[in-house]
């Protein structure tokens, strides 16, 4: 069982997904350009593919491992090479002058791809070409990366599960579906922010806006958690109220009543979390939640049905949320903090190894903790 583990993890690691993609993507393109140009003499294979292949596979995200910069900055290598090797001697300066322009041009039309300028180099050396020889490299050209684009969709979709091309993440609707953005949003980097940045710089960026910000998220989580220090199990509360499946609904309203909380962890027979019951997921029971109407649908649905068989629910189990985030003790406040805002995640269950309920993390306590590790902050006398 160890050995099968082991070799999960590593099939699941991203070094061997790069090298399975490259594997297959390079197979695949080989086998077709070999079929399409059966009969046909010269290289079918273009060397510039093989670095083409490791950005498509190892850098699937990035800018340059696009459709437009993969097939623009190919085609006009291409015709760029064309160009030196034509009209220009030596062949030092055509070299250098087809490098150039090809660079130029690829920052010029937004279709930055390194194997590109290769191409031009590789036409260059190989040249002058005639008429023929001038259409035959570029029809192979576009089968090359046309080709290769084809494989790395079906590839990268179908097997490795990894979408390509890339598309941006459409932000998920407001929790409370209005038009304000999550509140971590609001104060963190936006397109206005990268762009002033990239100006600034006046450089290119090898990664996507929005991968950026994740970058930029993370490492603040990470900062945060790094000089916060605070824990799951320094603020949680341990003296939790739970309840069981078979638990009746009106026994747990009046728990949520008694002891003004508005969850409840929902544990089996060994203590171990199964499900959650909020106020929320009671309401969501009732159709009719008018102020008229309310008080009466709560009570007909506390109220127990006598007999066999009902028509409505009757115990927890019935209306808990059984996909529960749960957080261990210790686990980094910071990390809590997104599930919190984005999320809506006012109650978090805090669970040991075994799923054991052992506190529980509400809004309060992370408030209440950090108000009191900045105000200790701040106390100290700065030298």
């Amino acid at each position: 069982m160890q050995a099968l583990n082991r070799i999960h993890i590593l099939l699941n690691s991203e070094r061997w997904r790069d090298a399975l993609g490259a594997f297959m993507g390079m197979g695949l393109c080989a086998v077709f350009l070999h079929a399409v140009n059966a009969g046909a003499g010269g290289h079918w294979v273009l060397v510039p593919l093989a670095g083409t292949i490791v950005i498509l596979y190892v850098q699937p995200h990035s800018p340059v491992a696009q459709p437009w910069p993969i097939l623009g900055s190919y085609l006009i290598s291409c015709l760029v090479g064309f160009v030196c090797s034509l009209w220009l001697t030596p062949v030092q300066l055509a070299v250098a002058v087809a490098i150039a322009a090809s660079v130029w041009l690829m920052v010029r039309l937004h279709c930055i791809h390194p194997p590109g300028a290769a191409m031009a180099l590789l036409i260059v050396l190989d040249g002058p070409h005639s008429g023929d020889g001038m259409a035959h490299l570029a029809v192979q050209v576009v089968l090359n990366i046309g080709i290769a684009l084809g494989t790395t969709m079906l590839v990268s979709n179908f097997i490795l599960r990894r979408p390509y091309p890339y598309h941006a993440q459409v932000p998920a609707p407001s929790l409370h579906r209005t038009q304000d953005e999550a509140p971590l949003r609001r104060t963190g980097l936006d397109h206005e922010d990268l762009a002033s940045a990239l100006a600034t710089l006046d450089t290119f960026v090898d990664v996507q806006e929005d991968e950026l910000v994740a970058i930029y998220n993370l490492a603040v989580d990470h900062a945060f958690g790094r000089h916060v220090g605070l824990t799951c199990a320094d603020i949680m509360s341990r003296d939790v109220m739970t309840v069981h499946f078979d638990t009746d609904l009106e026994q747990a309203w009046n728990m949520l009543r008694l002891h003004k909380i508005k969850s409840l962890p929902v544990v089996d027979t060994y203590g171990n979390l199964i499900g959650i019951a909020t106020v929320a997921d009671f309401f969501r029971q009732m159709d009719d939640t008018s102020a008229a109407g309310l008080a009466m649908r709560l009570q007909g649905l506390l109220r127990r049905t006598p007999g066999l068989t009902s028509e409505k629910a009757e115990v927890v189990g019935q209306i808990m949320t059984s996909q529960v985030f749960s957080a261990t003790p210790s686990t980094p406040v910071a990390q809590l903090v997104a599930h919190v805002s984005e999320k809506g995640m006012a109650h978090i269950p805090v669970v040991d190894d075994n799923r054991k309920v052992v506190g529980i993390v509400t809004q309060s306590d992370m408030l209440a903790a950090l108000y009191k590790r900045l105000a200790m902050s701040e106390a100290i006398p700065r030298t």
